[in-house]
């Protein structure tokens, strides 16, 4: 089965990532192998921790760290990486993007209510979610769902709607 994928995308505490677990427990309760890149536009963002080996190792000029422990590994890039080299490390039956509003693949918008839905809606969205699922329903033909009370129905959508790889 090739990948499918699709990205939720939104502004902060619009309900994002309480989507994207609703998402990938319903995933995974259907069977699916899942991941997900997550998006970050924090300046100065710092995955590693100030002092400790694995930051040493950059200090010293490695582009590429990895660290092994019992229960998982990671590979940190010193570097931008475009989302579709990525992509490519990863094996799944979907990947979910969380944030990418850049991107031109099926989306699930999360916003807070409906002004946020109508200056950030595309063409690309199939879904909407987030807090304003409390109080809407539908908007302009999209369907809007709650994922903490309906995660089957929107998963429904994110099986028929993702774009295969």
């Amino acid at each position: 089965m090739p990948m499918k994928i699709c990205a939720v995308y939104g502004f902060s505490k619009s309900g994002k990532t309480t989507t994207v677990v609703e998402i990938l427990k319903e995933l995974r309760s259907r069977g699916y192998s899942v991941s997900t890149i997550k998006d970050v536009h924090v300046e100065n963002f710092v995955f590693d921790v100030v002092g400790k080996d694995t930051w040493r190792h950059w200090k010293a000029g490695a582009e590429v760290v990895g660290l092994r422990a019992p229960d998982e590994s990671v590979l940190m890039i010193k570097r931008p990486v475009m989302l579709d080299e990525l992509i490519r490390h990863i094996t799944s039956d979907y990947l979910v993007l969380e944030g990418f509003r850049g991107v031109s693949l099926p989306k699930i918008l999360c916003a807070t209510d409906e002004e946020r839905v109508k200056d950030e809606l595309q063409s690309t969205v199939f879904c909407i979610s987030g807090l304003v699922s409390t109080h809407l329903s539908n908007y302009k033909g999209v369907p809007v769902i709650n994922a903490l009370l309906d995660a089957p129905d929107l998963v429904d959508l994110v099986e028929r709607k993702s774009l295969k790889l």
